[in-house]
């Protein structure tokens, strides 16, 4: 074996106090890392997985929707709340079998539906829409004051103009014609120019006898 000269000999000193001293840490902490990596990758397999089947049990649910199969549409339904409530399939699919409740004059079952979705959803434009849904069955049912805090809150900039809207129609079913103008009025700036929806609020707004 070659000699080293001095020089060698002390970086070779210092490099085993140092790993003798450091060596452990750096080794546990690779192994974490080795460990978070694979857990994570894993994790992934194990989403992905999850969502081709949260997929299968949706496309059955929207089958059943179209073939009017009430029973196998309320199944896929629970499936999708009880097995993949964090997928983005069990709000799409409890949404969907909502509105089929209503078709079929369910509203009280429509109601569970659109509150699951509510509390439990995963994406805010959707938990929106079921909000909007629920507070439009409140609205159909003259229960106001329950329509009125079902609209209150922060909403996603998408569904502001169409809260805004319901919360018109809603006051205007309560008498409170002036607070009924101003969400109007609210509502058809948020829709904006070239909407078709604004021109019914502005139509709604010319019956109240605003501008």
């Amino acid at each position: 074996m070659a000699a080293y000269d001095l020089e060698e000999q002390e970086q070779l000193s210092a490099m085993k106090a140092w790993w003798d001293k450091y060596g452990n840490l750096i080794t546990t902490a690779a192994t974490v890392v080795l460990v978070v990596l694979a857990a994570w990758l894993g994790w992934t397999r194990y989403q992905s997985y999850q969502g081709q089947k949260a997929t299968a049990v949706y496309a059955e649910l929207f089958r059943a929707a179209e073939s009017g199969e009430q029973a196998k549409l309320d199944l896929a339904a629970k499936q999708l709340t009880s097995d993949y409530p964090n997928e983005l399939q069990a709000s799409l699919g409890t949404l969907m079998a909502a509105r089929v409740d209503v078709d079929h004059k369910d509203t009280k079952n429509a109601r569970v539906k659109l509150s699951w979705v509510i509390e439990h959803g995963k994406d805010d434009l959707l938990k929106d829409m079921a909000r909007l849904r629920l507070a439009a069955l409140m609205l159909d049912e003259k229960v106001y004051g329950d329509a009125i805090k079902t609209i209150d809150g922060g909403v996603t900039t998408e569904f502001a103009a169409r809260f805004a809207d319901l919360r018109g129609d809603v006051l205007v079913e309560q008498g409170k014609l002036d607070a009924a103008r101003a969400a109007y009025k609210q509502a058809a700036e948020k829709y904006g120019d070239g909407n078709s929806l604004k021109s019914m609020v502005e139509t709604k707004l010319e019956a109240l006898g605003g501008s």
